[in-house]
């Protein structure tokens, strides 16, 4: 019987062991982990660390690489006429292209509210980097003759992008920038952790990065607004509509120790 007793005794010490063991896999900053990630921001790579079974920090780089949207938008002047004369001019579109990059750092909180029992979370954070996000340029070989031959007229005219207006140049181009706020909260939901208990795990993340509305800026100063211009065409509307950054990212996660 005492023998019995004993080898029970045993096994129950060896349950609570394997027990405090588990319980303490997630401790405060005791694991370390990092991912390298894909997704509509881009390229990324982070590294990780729990705060409890509850809790995961994580901070990462990521890497966008250029692709172009292009539409063509309606061209106009600011009061060209010659002894009240209304002049014509050549060209009423022009294609403008958008090239889109950006590079960003970012920290995020991820909570498991089922602990270490199941791998879902919620994450909060913030995104920042340059307000820079996408280039514009647009050329009109026609403008470019027409403002050589009538250079009082330089500057007046424009590429209307949303209600911003771009003017065009001696060379007939047309350049500026697109910026959104370089400080941008996140908010997002996924599955998996980015310190796996194994060595090698995946996670999965849905989220929005609020960057606010975006601007159009041209040397160095946001461009002359029209406040009654309604455009159709597919940068005016990305212009006009993305005040938040749709994320949506596949990690490759390891632990480190």
């Amino acid at each position: 019987m005492k023998r019995k007793l004993l080898l029970i005794a045993l096994v129950l010490l060896g349950f609570t062991k394997v027990s405090a063991q588990e319980e303490k896999f997630y401790g405060i900053f005791n694991h370390l982990g990092a991912g390298f990630s894909l997704g509509t921001e881009g390229i990324g790579i982070n590294v990780a660390a729990p705060v409890t079974k509850y809790l995961e920090v994580s901070a990462g780089v990521n890497f966008m690489p250029g692709f172009k949207v292009d539409g063509d938008v309606d061209v106009d002047f600011n009061d060209i006429n010659v002894g009240g004369t209304t002049v014509q001019i050549p060209v009423d579109q022009v294609n403008i292209e958008g090239k889109f990059a950006r590079t960003t750092a970012d920290f995020k909180v991820s909570c498991y509210p089922f602990g270490d029992k199941n791998a879902l979370f919620v994450a909060a954070g913030f995104s920042f980097g340059g307000s820079k996000i996408a280039k514009l340029r647009g050329h009109s070989s026609e403008l470019q003759r027409f403002i050589a031959d009538n250079p009082q007229y330089s500057d007046l005219i424009y590429a209307q992008i949303d209600k911003y207006q771009l003017s065009f140049d001696d060379n007939g181009d047309a350049s500026g920038e697109i910026k959104v706020n370089a400080f941008r909260p996140y908010f997002g939901i996924g599955y998996g952790r980015l310190v796996p208990k194994k060595r090698i795990g995946f996670r999965t993340e849905l989220g929005l990065q609020i960057h606010g509305k975006m601007k159009v800026y041209q040397g160095g100063s946001e461009v002359l607004t029209d406040d009654l211009a309604d455009v159709d065409d597919d940068i005016s509307k990305i212009v006009d509509k993305f005040t938040v950054y749709p994320v949506l990212k596949f990690t490759l996660t390891g632990r480190i120790f």
